[in-house]
């Protein structure tokens, strides 16, 4: 008898503790339904609100094509571009490749009065080997162009954009032997495969040497109309 009478008040503990815990999952109910089905699925579309709401703030991010010339200009010249290269005359190409850029992107009209002036400045026309054979002869060659572009405004004479040091290149095979005639870059070019028996390995180096500097201006161009675009 003294035993059970012992151990009664502990239950009767296990029961208070019982009644505790009750209201505490009553408390936690409310919470399960905040992150229930409904509200998760939810979830994903607040998230790329925000990513949008941060990419399209005053933040400087923008996506690409969507801008404009700095300080609204809509029509521009190109500039008799400075050429401090070897390669005499490859100034006119890269100023082609510029006004031809302008007039595909579109919203910008190149015109000899523009309100903003384009200067560009050949500084560097480098060709270099790219890789070898087992003999040291060179089978691929690397064209780089460095140059400086800045954005004036024709009235005051003001700097609106300017990008120092910037650098593309395009490389070509050397050697018939290393071309594969099925690639893209290949079959955009001017030979056919059945031209590469008729020609020397000097003949066909320069012949790729033309296409990959042509290719070359062509992506420099791209590269400054993006760069003025993004206001970069």
């Amino acid at each position: 008898m003294e035993k059970s009478q012992v151990q009664s008040p502990r239950s009767k503990v296990q029961g208070l503790k019982s009644q505790v815990q009750g209201p505490r999952s009553k408390v936690q109910s409310p919470r399960s339904s905040v992150f229930g089905p409904r509200s998760s699925a939810l979830l994903p579309f607040a998230f790329c609100l925000l990513i949008f709401d941060l990419l399209s703030s005053g933040c400087g991010y923008h996506f690409a094509g969507s801008g404009t010339l700095p300080q609204g200009i809509v029509r521009v010249s190109v500039a008799e571009i400075d050429n401090q290269t070897l390669e005499t005359g490859s100034e006119k190409e890269l100023q082609w490749a510029l006004e031809r850029e302008f007039r595909n992107r579109g919203g910008v009209t190149v015109t000899d009065e523009g309100e903003g002036i384009l200067s560009v400045t050949m500084r560097q026309l480098d060709l270099r080997p790219l890789s070898f054979d087992s003999r040291d002869q060179v089978l691929e060659y690397e064209v780089t162009l460095l140059l400086d572009v800045v954005l004036t405004h024709r009235e005051t004479g003001q700097t609106l954009w300017q990008a120092n040091n910037m650098r593309v290149a395009s490389d070509y095979s050397a050697v018939p032997q290393v071309v594969v005639t099925t690639s893209p870059e290949f079959q955009q070019g001017t030979l056919n495969p059945e031209d590469l028996r008729g020609l020397t390995d000097i003949q066909f180096s320069e012949t790729q040497k033309q296409t990959a500097m042509e290719k070359l201006f062509l992506a420099a161009a791209r590269e400054v109309v993006f760069r003025l675009n993004d206001n970069f």
